[in-house]
């Protein structure tokens, strides 16, 4: 399993060198992407990764900095079948899963394509599916269990949780990603035994995660920061400091264009 940060900012103001946040999962020569942040396919494309091997698009909310990349994602796997035969035909009669706590978004999405040119025919297709706790993929060696978390509080009444966070197992690896969260403790039944916790920053202090790991006894291998909050990008070496005389070299703050093998 590979890592690819292809955008590692929180929903800020347009900060240099820093796109929203998404990362893409490689494995067994397939991309599973995970968030979809403004400028991810862009940012992909340009790091020559291999788009038409897309499996399957996972979004832990629908915070324009989280899905905002997702509409030009889906365009741009289009234009590739478009200007490349082979494209086309690694493409053709094939479907790429698209995994989304809020299916209503979807309906918007795909209205904004249909709007683009050629009605946006396509020779593959796409399978939205809105999902809930557990076990929400479990194909191509690789399984995706989903746990929802208070980022955008208690649903009232019947209605559904709007905001997960991952783990992502494969290969004998596994990732646990926190989407946004409330509390740090939302995510922590996800962690014991992983080889690499992705935490975002944009609502919590990096020593308080790392003090919320250490007291929490659970075992896991390295610590990432992602989707940076106003600390980091104000100083991400201070802030990579203040973690590391907690937890030692086994943290990094994320960047784009970063890859990573737990």
């Amino acid at each position: 399993m590979k890592l690819t940060i292809l955008g590692s900012c929180s929903g800020t103001e347009p900060m240099p060198g820093r796109h929203h946040c998404s990362f893409v999962v490689e494995h067994d020569r397939k991309l599973f992407w995970f968030d979809a942040g403004e400028c991810c396919s862009y940012t992909a494309h340009l790091l020559e990764m291999d788009l038409p091997a897309t499996e399957a698009v996972f979004i832990s909310h629908t915070h324009m900095d989280h899905i905002g990349g997702l509409p030009n994602l889906l365009w741009t796997l289009r234009k590739l079948c478009s200007v490349s035969k082979d494209n086309a035909e690694r493409l053709a009669g094939r479907t790429v899963d698209i995994h989304l706590p809020d299916l209503s978004v979807w309906q918007g999405i795909i209205a904004l394509l249909v709007g683009t040119e050629g009605g946006f025919k396509l020779n593959f297709q796409l399978d939205a599916h809105e999902y809930g706790d557990g076990v929400i993929y479990d194909r191509n060696g690789l399984r995706v269990t989903a746990l929802h978390n208070l980022h955008l509080g208690q649903p009232e009444g019947a209605n559904p949780w709007r905001s997960f966070s991952f783990r992502i197992d494969a290969g004998g690896k596994s990732v646990v990603y926190s989407g946004d969260v409330r509390s740090i403790e939302d995510f922590g039944s996800l962690i014991d035994g992983c080889d690499l916790v992705l935490m975002e920053t944009g609502h919590h202090k990096v020593e308080d995660v790392c003090g919320f790991l250490l007291d929490s006894g659970k075992a896991f291998g390295q610590l990432g920061f992602i989707h940076h909050g106003r600390a980091i990008l104000e100083d991400a070496d201070r802030e990579l400091r203040k973690a590391q005389s907690l937890l030692g070299n086994r943290v990094f703050v994320a960047h784009d264009g970063m890859q990573v093998t737990p």
